[in-house]
C-alpha cells in the first residue's frame, strides 16, 4: 500500500529535538517557482475533476536554526470559490483543517496527564459516568480509535439533520445522541480500530470535566496562544459563530458536490459545531506547518517528561488490527497513535507521520518526514471523493504532499534521508 491509497483510509483527515538537522541554503527566486510549479501543475491537473477553485501550500526547509518563519514558503493558486467569487486566494486565508484539530484535543490530555490532573489509563466512566455503555473505555483507546464507539457523523438521521440545515448549532451532548449511547458497544472482533469523531468529542468533554473549563479557552491559552498561533481559530463553542463572523472574508468557500442535482454546494454558511473538538479549526497552511513543529516536536510538554510524552504520542496501533505495533512497513503500512497517523510508503520506502483533515467543503494534508524535519501541507476547497473510493471526483492531496516532498529532495539533496 503506498501513502496515496493508505490516507483514504484513515482520513474522514525550541529547536529541532531529535531529529537530524541540515543547513539548507537559501531559497531562490529560481527554487521557489519550481515549487510553485508544483502547485500550479496540481491546479491545472486536478480541479475540473475534483471541483476545487483554490489550492494553497506550504513548506517548511528546516536549517540549524530553531524554527524560523523564514524556513516556511507559501504558495497559492486559484480563486476564493466558484464564479462570481473570482478574488484570488492569498496565503492570509483560512481553511477548515478538519481532523486535524484531533491533534490539538491530543496534546492537551498529555499536558494534563503530565500534570497528573489524569491518566490515559482513566475510563470513561471515571470522568463521564452519564455514558454507563461506555464507562470502561479509557482515553487512550478514545485518541487511537480502538474504543468501538461508532462514529455519530456516520449516522443517516445525523446527516440529514446536517445537510438539511447546515447553520444548525450542534451541542457536544446532541452530536453524541447519534452515537447511540444508550445501546452496547458492538467490538469488531477482527479490528478493534475503528475511525470515530465520537471519541473526540467524549475527550473534550472530559478536558472540560478535569479543568472546571471550557474546551475552547483551554484550548486557547494552553496553545494557541501560548505558540503564537495567531492565524488558527477553533469554530465551535460558545464563541464560534462570533469568531467565524469576526473572520470575514478570510474564510474562503468549500464545496461538496451534490450528486442528486450535479451542482457543487457552498458550505460557507455551515456551522463548524457538528464537528466541533473532531474538525472545527480554521488556519493557513503556514499556522499548520508550525503546528506539526510544535507537536511533534514535544514543544507543548515539560521537557522533563517530552521523551515519554512523545513516545506516548506516537505509540501506534495497525489499522488492519488495532493492535500496537513498533512501527509501520510494507507488510503493514497504516498506523494511529494519538490523534495522528503513521505511514509506510511503499514508492518511496519512507516512513511519514500525516493527515489528512477534511469538512464537508475542504481537505487539508500535512506530511512531516522525521529524519530531516521536512514539512509540507496542501490546501484544497473541496471534500471531492475523500472518503469515498469509488467516487468519481477522486483524492489526489497525497499526490500534491509527495510532490512537493521529491522537489524539495531534488533541490536540497542534503535533506535527504531514510526513514
Amino acid at each position: 500500500m503506498n501513502i496515496k491509497t493508505c490516507i483514504i483510509s484513515l482520513a474522514l483527515t525550541a529547536g529541532f529535538s531529535s531529529s537530524i538537522l541540515f543547513a539548507a541554503v537559501p531559497v531562490t527566486a529560481e527554487q521557489k517557482k519550481q515549487l510553485q510549479s508544483v502547485v500550479d501543475k496540481y491546479y491545472k491537473t486536478y480541479r475540473d475533476k475534483e471541483q476545487f477553485t483554490a489550492i494553497a501550500a506550504s513548506v517548511l526547509i528546516p536549517t540549524e536554526r530553531q524554527l524560523d518563519p523564514e524556513d516556511i514558503h507559501s504558495f497559492v493558486a486559484g480563486n476564493i470559490g466558484f464564479a462570481p467569487l473570482d478574488q484570488s486566494i492569498t496565503t492570509n486565508n483560512l481553511f477548515e483543517i478538519g481532523s486535524i484539530t484531533k491533534s490539538f484535543v491530543s496534546a492537551i490530555l498529555l499536558q494534563l496527564q503530565i500534570e497528573k490532573t489524569l491518566s490515559l489509563t482513566d475510563t470513561v466512566g471515571k470522568w463521564l459516568p452519564e455514558y454507563p455503555q461506555w464507562k470502561n473505555v479509557t482515553l487512550r483507546s478514545l485518541l487511537n480509535m480502538t474504543s468501538g464507539i461508532p462514529n455519530y457523523s456516520n449516522d443517516p438521521e445525523f446527516l440529514k439533520k446536517l445537510y438539511g440545515n447546515l447553520s444548525h448549532v450542534w451541542s457536544n451532548k446532541e452530536l453524541l445522541h447519534y452515537a447511540y449511547p444508550d445501546k452496547p458497544i458492538k467490538m469488531n472482533k477482527e479490528n478493534r480500530y475503528e475511525y470515530s469523531n465520537s471519541n473526540y468529542i467524549l475527550a473534550a468533554l472530559i478536558i472540560e470535566k478535569a479543568t472546571k473549563d471550557t474546551f475552547v479557552n483551554q484550548l486557547n491559552q494552553r496553545i494557541l496562544k501560548q505558540k503564537n498561533l495567531v492565524n488558527t481559530y477553533y469554530l465551535a463553542g460558545p464563541d464560534g459563530s462570533k469568531v467565524k463572523k469576526s473572520l470575514g472574508n478570510r474564510l474562503i468557500h468549500g464545496y461538496f458536490y451534490d450528486k442528486k442535482t450535479s451542482n457543487n454546494v457552498d458550505i460557507i454558511s455551515n456551522d463548524l459545531s457538528w464537528a466541533g473538538p473532531a474538525g472545527a479549526m480554521v488556519a493557513t497552511t503556514e499556522n499548520v506547518v508550525e503546528w506539526v513543529q510544535t507537536l511533534y516536536h514535544g514543544l507543548l510538554f515539560n521537557p522533563r517528561y517530552r521523551e515519554d510524552t512523545l513516545a506516548d504520542l506516537e505509540t501506534v496501533v495497525s489499522t488492519k488490527t488495532g493492535q500496537t505495533i513498533p512501527t509501520v512497513s510494507e507488510q503493514d503500512p497504516s498506523g494511529f497513535g494519538l490523534g495522528v497517523a503513521y505511514v509506510y510508503d511503499k514508492e518511496s520506502k519512507q516512513r511519514f507521520w500525516f493527515y489528512e483533515g477534511s469538512t464537508l467543503g475542504f481537505r487539508v494534508m500535512y506530511l512531516w518526514q522525521p529524519c530531516n524535519g521536512v514539512t509540507t501541507v496542501v490546501a484544497l476547497n473541496s471534500k471531492a471523493g475523500q472518503g469515498e473510493p469509488d467516487s468519481k471526483l477522486g483524492d489526489k492531496i497525497a499526490v500534491a504532499n509527495l510532490d512537493l516532498y521529491k522537489t524539495l529532495m531534488r533541490l536540497y539533496p542534503d535533506l535527504r534521508c531514510e526513514s
